[in-house]
């Protein structure tokens, strides 16, 4: 059906609460009530909004930065991967250091937190596996700064909460197929409807393999989401759901590709270059089962109980290249091949209460919950003793090197074992002080016992800590809110330094004033001011024995974030973030983390022609500044600062057939992906591709 103009979709969405959250939290629990609705085609959230209290506050409400990636620009610019979609996230920077292991910055931290439907709990290694796909979201929502009421255990960046597709009872659906470049193929289906009396259900599948514009790279990815709806009564209902997502990478890197010639020149090869040999292969297996049942106690109080267990299993061959090599024979050049095998299982349960009170007068908002989380995680690496760290030929990038058997070692000494149990009480209030003033007081009490160890050194640890968070929002009038909050947070870390010795807890606190700007009830504005402060950050420091260690480091971070999201117009959507970082400092005030751009902006929009109401067209731009790294005194590799462009085109031919082109990098311009380590590879070159949908 052809796109709704955006000044009446944003109109309604100010009004109501966004759809996909009413089917869930309301009319979920009465389908029968759960008729059709129409899909409203709006950038950006502006209705009710869970991810950083579990109170219904809207984003203009919320007295920290929301960022929201709705469903139709997921759609419209192609976001079907995790990366891709944070990449285009206003405020966030996806660090590639190697191609299926990847990190997260946000206002100057890494990114460490990662929620379901608002429940989960922080990476344990520090970094993503895979690459999961996003056909399974509605929407992500990321809360910028200490989410200190739903986790305390996050870094004062941004904690990222996806939001689940649900079942509808109207029967709905679409089926999807793309083609593009480097011989990409593409199948995505989703239908959703009713299964029964007062019982819906959805299925989402995607299919999709694609060589790359590395060199010997392949990936095979495999997504099945099913889930259920039951309402008993018109005030209880339960959800249950799985997904199951498959990454299949050939040609995986583990490392990058040097920086350095041996005489300190930079280097410089072809965007294709890989270190990786033609038999290293990474299978990253992401499971994820959960149940909601939701009881209306009052027409004020409701009861929510959520269980979830989350499993990430990994089966590697790779080899980690390094050294410098010599600007004119190539030699110099160290491989060290290792079999590397991961097993993780988060088991999640969360309890809460929420609604509404009276007192002096006025009607109040209260939530109370308790929290459990047992993670468990296993890695290790075997070796081929015979090559390891043996000196590569010329050829190193031509992939030919081969390797003997690889051997079962001491898991004591090859890898690494974490446990981790944490409990927590959290309260929120939220006092209408006024109608112009509200005030948000909340507490997270949590404890964190961890133990295990990490190529042979003991990583065990206790620790207990109370959370506070602050904040307030006073309403000038109907279109202009000023804010402010305070939250802490402590972050335990399974990380080693460099002499093998557990890191520990990193511990730091946010704060942020601003301001909301309600635009005609067509856009929301956002402008803040942040600084966060935190110790025993575990900064990257070398590999060691095939190990990554760290730094425990202490920072510093203030900056300033811009947000525009909605419509202007009748014919527009936009979205738009710019984020100074005025100083990342460390210990001695010298700026640190210089990988990570001080100037960073993101904009997309969307336009509608009025005479050709079929048709859309859009472009994105992703802007940053110079970054540089320093891994030694007398070397120093910069990234100038660059702009990548995507565009894309919709025609819907029908009310059940639409067809789309995507570009992005439309220049070509070539680019590192990453400077977080001391190797890099190259962000992709200009890519395309067509989609053809069919909705019923």
């Amino acid at each position: 059906m052809p796109h709704t103009k955006p000044l009446s979709a944003l109109a309604l969405a100010v009004k109501l609460p966004f759809i996909s959250m009413a089917i869930s939290h309301s009319a979920a629990a009465n389908p029968a009530d759960n008729q059709a609705v129409e899909v409203i085609q709006v950038y950006g959230n502006q209705g009710a909004s869970r991810s950083a209290t579990k109170l219904d506050l809207t984003v203009y409400e919320t007295p920290q930065t929301v960022t929201v990636v709705s469903r139709p620009q997921m759609d419209d610019f192609a976001l079907r991967s995790v990366n891709d979609l944070l990449a285009y996230t206003p405020g966030v920077t996806v660090e590639k250091v190697e191609t299926d292991r990847i990190y997260y910055t946000a206002r100057g931290f890494d990114v460490v937190n990662f929620q379901y439907d608002g429940i989960g709990v922080p990476f344990s290694a520090g970094l993503s596996h895979g690459n999961p796909d996003t056909a399974v979201f509605e929407r992500v929502e990321v809360i910028k700064g200490a989410a200190g009421l739903v986790t305390g255990l996050a870094n004062p960046s941004a904690t990222v909460n996806y939001l689940r597709k649900r079942p509808s009872e109207q029967l709905s659906g679409y089926a999807s197929l793309s083609a593009g470049s480097d011989s990409r193929l593409r199948f995505e289906g989703d239908v959703s409807g009713s299964l029964g009396a007062n019982l819906n259900g959805r299925a989402v599948v995607v299919k999709e393999r694609a060589d790359s514009y590395l060199d010997r790279k392949e990936d095979v990815n495999s997504l099945l989401y099913l889930v259920a709806e039951y309402a008993f009564s018109e005030h209880t209902a339960i959800t249950l759901g799985h997904s199951y997502n498959l990454n299949n990478v050939d040609g995986s890197l583990s490392g990058a590709l040097p920086l350095f010639y041996s005489d300190g020149s930079p280097t410089d090869f072809d965007v294709a270059t890989s270190t990786a040999p033609e038999w290293a292969y990474r299978d990253v297996k992401n499971s994820q089962t959960f149940a909601e049942l939701r009881h209306q106690l009052s027409d004020n109080w409701s009861l929510n109980a959520l269980l979830s267990e989350n499993k990430v299993e990994q089966d590697s061959a790779v080899m980690y290249v390094y050294g410098a090599p010599d600007k004119q024979t190539g030699l110099g050049m160290i491989g060290l091949p290792n079999q590397y095998d991961l097993d993780e299982t988060q088991r999640i349960a969360d309890l809460y209460l929420s609604g509404s009170y009276s007192l002096f007068g006025r009607q109040h908002e209260l939530m109370l919950g308790v929290n459990y989380a047992h993670i468990e995680l296993f890695g290790q690496s075997f070796y081929d003793n015979e090559f390891s760290d043996s000196a590569l030929g010329a050829d190193w990038a031509a992939g030919k090197t081969q390797v003997g058997d690889f051997d079962a070692s001491d898991p004591y000494s090859s890898g690494h074992q974490d446990k981790q149990t944490h409990r927590s009480v959290y309260l929120a209030t939220r006092l209408h002080l006024s109608d112009a003033f509200s005030l948000l007081l909340g507490a997270r009490n949590m404890s964190v016992a961890q133990h295990g160890y990490s190529y042979g050194t003991d990583a065990s640890s206790d620790a207990t800590e109370t959370v506070p968070y602050l904040g307030g929002l006073y309403e000038l009038n109907d279109s202009l809110a000023l804010y402010a909050s305070y939250s802490e947070v402590f972050t335990p870390q399974s990380f080693v330094d460099p002499d093998f010795q557990a890191l520990g807890v990193a511990k730091g606190n946010n704060a942020e004033i601003g301001a909301k700007f309600n635009l005609n009830n067509n856009a929301t504005a956002t402008l803040a001011l942040f600084r966060a402060d935190l110790k025993n950050v575990g900064e990257f420091a070398a590999v060691k024995n095939g190990v990554n260690t760290y730094h425990g480091l202490d920072y510093q971070s203030d900056g300033a974030e811009l947000e525009l999201v909605g419509s202007i117009g009748d014919a527009f959507n936009i979205s738009f973030g710019y984020t100074w970082l005025n100083s990342v400092e460390g210990n001695d005030g010298q700026q640190v983390r210089t990988y990570v751009p001080r100037n960073m902006a993101k904009l997309s929009g969307v336009y509608y022609p009025s005479s050709l109401p079929a048709l859309s067209l859009g472009a994105s731009l992703k802007w940053q500044d110079d970054i540089y790294i320093e891994p030694q005194p007398a070397l120093r590799r910069e990234q100038p600062g660059y702009a990548l462009i995507d565009l894309f085109v919709r025609y819907e031919a029908s009310d059940n057939l639409s067809l789309a082109f995507n570009a992005s990098n439309m220049t070509d311009k070539k680019h590192l992906a990453s400077l977080y380590w001391d190797q890099a590879f190259y962000g992709a070159p200009r890519q395309v591709q067509a989609t053809l949908t069919w909705r019923y």
